[in-house]
């Protein structure tokens, strides 16, 4: 291929961080010596919308081809319509990849060399110039080439992902609208990228068009390790390429994740000790980086320039591709609040998001991600943050979870919303406490529908695919296919539906059998979803299967005041009832006390219990309350205590059966979008509502049930009721607003549905 040239190259501006590459040449027929100018070659011919790379010959010599401030090449390319646009040239080690006893083994393929990657969205006639600068000095003129980009696009579709006017989701630069079907995979272990060409295949065929990447120092570290301050590792870097291709390949958008806090921990029991990696990050002054503590990559001038010099490298090497959807610059930084200074670390993104927006010619989407339960409105505040972003782990009733945390979101903060992780359990993908999915579905269904950005992206990717939950997404991008689900406006459904359940019980069932209640609790401690109410009526199995709803497991203390919440409870108790639960654990001073109907039967001190939340001291105490029979208030609580106590079981024995006031019952449970005159809706029985009867094999079958749709247009209406597990369709109803409200039958059912409506 040809190779472009400057006209000359003077010799002005070495030093010893920047020398010539000279060499000898021998041209036909002359015997002198030339110095070799810098040349650009295309490697492939350019087409419209697919990634055009030159790589970049005889360019100066620096000490550290990362550092920008040694050695800066930039690419200003100038399309037909005159709007030009400059990337950073990056340094690239090409690899070949091999599976050696089930471990990729990468070896390096040829010599380093510079690189410019483009994506061109205009055909027509362009311009390259090139400009090096050697310690901030021009070296040499520009090295100019034109070269053509024919009018043959590629199908489907392009442009770069950015928020479309409704602030509420996603679209191409060419207007279509991008919903997103996805989950994680944030890292491999020792099959590397060969686990991703399995991944990503199996992703496509079943519908996915998102997941969210990691770099990470155990996976695709870039400057994650001792060694690779602004010396990145070359490895990594071609490991992320590959994925870039396969997901361009297939049609994958991707969210790169460009630290995890674990990178600024250094003496944390959580995780088992195990995320602790600011003994190793690279900006450790004990690793030879500026900071002597976590924070100083947040406060230190000379860490944040550093930085910068990364992210400088990424938009080169990654900005190119339109399925890059967002940079994220942290996983759940405010796991480490602790030795961090919140407002060093607000001031960074703020700082980083301009640098960004400035830099990236792209302009690719901006986020970050906190905790599950956490919410921080200074951080999504921030419009320098394109979306915001909740982990949801350990939800009770995840679906409506889902569906509250997005609009609530959506609301608050005028921007996008994306349930970037899911699961039922934090600690293991648990598929034992799940084994039919009902909690994994609604959490799906209740992101897709509940008017965030997509699906909730689930989190235990190696776990998913071994177990092949892929027909799930396949059924759901069925439905939500039909329904026209990826294209025009939707907004959330509003549903007419009691609330509840009551805290309250009128009275016992006639000739109602004693039962033993098993209390769910909510194990989760950061809870952002809906504060706790605290109280429950157990008139049932049932209502104490969906108590986590309202109770949580933890005891909060003062220390905690806006969250501190008793548990209490309401039953009918026959002859021989009791109370009955397990402290798990205690951080710090607590107070643990008990009181039936207002009086105190039970007080217990734990004092000194444990040094700090995050070393709290196992107890694994069993308390027993004898109960009186008749309808008894009881209350658990650490009211006067300073810090947490933990129930992780909690049973009452001998438990009336009851009526709740008014005839309230536990009733269907739906989310849905609407567009116009059409809707796609997911519901789910209340008797699965997960955690309750998610180890049940057979649910009750239910029949004769409806749902009621608000704010409907006049008309009458067709509904197609789908299998959400299989993508069957199930039956059909039929139904005519009256007044503004539409009231559709049900098919029978026992566990989820899903529903196209539309006009008759």
């Amino acid at each position: 291929m040809a190779v472009f040239k400057a006209a000359a190259w003077p010799m002005a501006g070495q030093s010893v961080h920047g020398v010539l590459f000279l060499a000898v040449l021998l041209a036909p027929g002359l015997g002198r010596l030339e110095a070799q100018t810098p040349g650009i070659v295309p490697l492939a011919t350019p087409q419209l919308w697919q990634r055009a790379e030159f790589q970049i010959e005889n360019a100066p010599v620096a000490t550290n081809c990362f550092d920008p401030d040694l050695i800066r090449l930039d690419a200003t390319f100038t399309p037909p319509s005159g709007r030009s646009l400059t990337v950073p040239a990056f340094w690239y080690q090409d690899f070949s990849r091999v599976l050696t006893n089930g471990a990729e083994v990468l070896a390096p393929a040829g010599a380093p060399q510079w690189r410019i990657r483009f994506t061109p969205v205009e055909p027509g006639d362009y311009t390259l110039s090139l400009n090096i600068r050697t310690n901030d000095v021009p070296a040499g003129k520009p090295v100019v080439m034109h070269f053509k980009v024919p009018s043959v696009a590629p199908s489907g579709p392009r442009g770069y992902v950015r928020v479309s006017p409704g602030k509420r989701y996603f679209e191409t630069s060419d207007g279509r609208p991008l919903r997103l079907v996805g989950q994680n995979l944030c890292w491999a272990d020792g099959r590397g990228t060969f686990d991703y060409d399995v991944w990503i295949g199996r992703m496509k065929d079943a519908g996915e068009n998102f997941a969210r990447l990691w770099l990470a120092p155990w996976f695709m570290g870039l400057e994650h390790k001792p060694g690779t301050l602004n010396n990145y590792d070359l490895r990594g870097a071609w490991q992320l390429d590959y994925i870039f291709s396969l997901a361009v390949q297939d049609g994958i958008y991707l969210m790169l994740c460009l630290d995890h806090h674990g990178m600024y921990q250094a003496d944390n029991l959580s995780w088992g000790g195990s995320n602790n990696f600011w003994k190793t990050n690279p900006y450790n002054e004990l690793n030879g980086g500026p900071c002597t503590r976590p924070n100083d990559f947040f406060a230190n001038a000379e860490a944040r320039a550093i930085y910068r010099k990364r992210l400088r490298y990424c938009v080169g090497r990654y900005g190119y591709c339109p399925q890059l959807l967002a940079w994220q610059f942290f996983n759940e930084i405010d796991n480490v609040f602790g030795p961090l200074n919140p407002d060093d670390v607000v001031a960074w993104h703020r700082e980083m998001g301009q640098w960004l927006r400035a830099h990236d010619p792209y302009g690719h989407l901006i986020t970050t991600s906190l905790t599950g339960g956490s919410d921080r409105p200074e951080i999504w505040s921030l419009p320098e943050l394109d979306f915001s972003i909740y982990h949801s782990y350990a939800e009770p009733a995840p679906g409506k979870g889902a569906a509250l945390i997005a609009q609530s979101f959506v609301k608050r903060y005028g921007k996008p919303a994306m349930i970037g992780e899911f699961g039922i359990d934090a600690r293991a993908w648990n598929i034992a406490a799940d084994p039919h999915l009902r909690g994994f579905r609604q959490a799906l269904w209740g992101g897709a529908l509940g008017g965030s950005v997509g699906t909730a992206m689930p989190w235990w990717w190696q776990d998913m695919d071994a177990d092949n939950v892929y027909p799930l997404f396949t059924a759901m991008n069925g439905i939500l296919g039909a329904a026209g689900w990826r294209e025009g406006d939707w907004t959330p459904v509003e549903f007419i539906r009691s609330e509840g359940p009551p805290a309250d019980l009128v009275q016992p069932l006639p000739e109602g059998e004693p039962f033993d209640a098993q209390i769910a609790l909510n194990g989760f401690r950061r809870r952002l979803q809906r504060k706790f109410p605290g109280e429950v009526a157990v008139a049932s199995r049932l209502a104490a299967d969906r108590a986590s709803e309202a109770l949580s497991g933890y005891l909060r203390g003062s220390q905690e005041a806006d969250l501190q919440r008793s548990i209490r409870l309401t039953a009918f108790f026959g002859e021989k009832a009791r109370l009955v639960f397990h402290v798990k654990s205690v951080a710090s001073d607590a107070t643990l006390v008990v009181r039936v109907a207002g009086a105190e039967v039970l007080r217990t001190n734990f004092v000194g219990a444990g040094a700090a939340p995050t070393r709290p001291q196992e107890i694994n105490r069993d308390f027993v309350v004898d109960l009186p029979p008749g309808k008894r208030a009881l209350e658990i609580a650490n009211d006067v205590g300073a810090d947490w106590i933990l129930l992780d079981s909690l049973k009452l024995e001998r438990v009336l059966p009851a009526e709740f006031p008014g005839g309230w019952t536990f009733g269907l449970e739906p989310v849905g979008l609407r567009s116009g005159k059409k809707a796609v809706l997911y519901v789910g029985s209340p008797g699965v509502v997960f955690p309750a009867g998610a180890l049940r094999y057979n649910p009750l079958l239910l029949s004769h049930q409806c749902l009621k749709l608000a704010d409907w247009p006049a008309g009458t209406f067709n509904a197609r009721w789908f299998n959400p597990s299989t993508g069957k369709e199930v039956g059909t109803t039929e139904a005519t607003t009256e007044g503004t409200v539409l009231t559709l039958p049900l098919p029978d059912f026992n566990d989820d549905l899903a529903a196209i409506v539309i006009p008759q």
